[in-house]
């Protein structure tokens, strides 16, 4: 009987453990979590009598695998304690007001006339990456002070991939570009969203005060029935290794767990540090977390906009982005939920108290006159989102070969790849990979 070890709890490992079990139903997995609980930043935030909060906006939604969302979503489609979203209605806050049909920026006229595009050439960093994209007015008037609200480096010294991360990768309802006066090699265009004969996926969320924790406790509960066992508060220190093959992991309270193949899922930090030491300071060099301050409430009145989340672009203000739980998930008892994010520095600013930040969303129009504040918590996180200087590419990906080739029982996926970060991509890349070795026999 093969014994499989899945370092990480969240969203990653319960997909990994459910398809080891779906292919392999003999072998004994172990899901490993170092923190209380299982789901990681699909987690339980906090909870006040019957309110629950989640850790910023998290709404599951279809991956469009079908076996996969069978899994993951199949008993709660008739389920009336389960709210059905047919689509997430984000929204944005620029320039002085709400824009309720879109999550990004929306495209203007003016944008969709200009005809200062780059050419493309290598794009190693953020600044240039714009420039190539959308052109010089769009990337110096536009994008770049707005990127300075989240991340306090250069954007000559970041990654492009990280404007992915704050939504700002793209223009809604961009008209496209004219080529005689665009260069061909400019692919404005291409950031458009465009809808048309797209498939929406579905989204489910509990209704009844829950949060996306009750997703992660069903989640469990059907591991659990497939013989899968979750383990806790496990801090890993070290690995035992023979002839290129990791045989157990060790752990800060002096337990021992033998294993045949290790998954790695969390964020990959961690295992550098135990086994590959020097890279990993290599990769600290151009890799951090952002701070996330989240600051949950419940008011005694609807918010004047409908809504389920907002990012708040402006400057002015300090929120990144705003959940309106009673929007998506219905409403519940006598309050109306809200949890809202500040990332980075904006965190530390004096104007980011609960009370400050209240003002914020009145001014927004978030808020109506009148409304007041029954309940208020606030809680920081560490591990926010990713923050990829220039050379946190390479890094990550030479870490990930050096210990695929020292470890070949290692296998590394989901949230331990470069580039995985938002919840629908580590699920579906966790899928495939699991699927993949486990289809061709190279695992278990």
């Amino acid at each position: 009987m093969a014994v499989v070890a899945i370092i990480g709890g969240g969203i990653g490992g319960l997909i990994a453990a459910h398809v080891i079990k779906q292919y392999s139903p003999s072998s004994k997995v172990k899901i490993i979590e170092g923190g209380p609980r299982v789901g990681g930043l699909l987690g339980l935030s906090h909870q006040s009598g019957n309110y629950q909060f989640d850790i910023g906006t998290h709404i599951p939604a279809q991956t469009l695998i079908d076996e996969l969302d069978q899994w993951l979503f199949g008993e709660l489609y008739d389920d009336e304690s389960w709210q059905i979203i047919h689509r997430i209605k984000g929204a944005n806050y620029y320039q002085g007001r709400i824009d309720q049909q879109h999550h990004n920026i929306a495209s203007q006229d003016i944008y969709d006339k200009l005809s200062d595009g780059i050419d493309a050439g290598a794009v190693p960093n953020l600044k240039q990456d714009y420039q190539f994209r959308f052109g010089e007015m769009l990337a110096l008037d536009v994008f770049l002070p707005l990127i300075r609200k989240f991340v306090p480096y250069p954007a000559e010294d970041l990654e492009p991939e990280v404007k992915r991360y704050f939504a700002l990768d793209r223009l809604s309802q961009h008209g496209g570009r004219n080529p005689s006066k665009h260069s061909g090699s400019s692919p404005l265009a291409e950031t458009r969203i465009n809808l048309a004969n797209r498939v929406i996926p579905l989204a489910i969320y509990p209704k009844n005060g829950d949060g996306v924790y009750r997703w992660i406790k069903h989640l469990s509960a059907k591991l659990h029935l497939e013989g899968v066992e979750v383990l806790t508060n496990k801090k890993l220190v070290d690995l035992q290794a023979q002839e290129k093959k990791i045989t157990a992991i060790k752990f800060a309270d002096g337990a021992t767990i033998a294993c045949d193949y290790l998954i790695w899922s969390a964020p990959i930090e961690s295992l550098a540090q135990i086994a590959e030491p020097e890279l990993a300071a290599s990769l600290k060099k151009f890799y951090s977390r952002t701070t996330i301050k989240i600051l949950h409430f419940v008011f005694n009145k609807a918010f004047d906009v409908d809504s389920h989340y907002i990012n708040c672009f402006s400057s002015e203000f300090d929120p990144y982005r705003i959940t309106l739980y009673d929007n998506f998930a219905g409403h519940h008892g006598d309050g109306y939920r809200c949890t809202v994010e500040v990332v980075g520095e904006r965190a530390f600013a004096p104007s980011c108290t609960a009370d400050g930040i209240v003002q914020q969303l009145h001014k927004m129009g978030i808020l109506s006159d009148g409304t007041q504040v029954l309940y208020r918590h606030e809680t920081t996180i560490e591990n926010g989102f990713p923050v990829r200087k220039v050379g946190a590419s390479d890094a990550a990906s030479a870490l990930c070969d050096s210990l695929a080739s020292r470890y070949s029982n290692l296998l590394l996926t989901g949230s331990a790849k470069p580039g995985v970060f938002f919840a629908n991509d580590v699920m579906i890349n966790t899928y495939s990979d699991l699927t993949g070795v486990m289809a061709d026999g190279s695992l278990v």
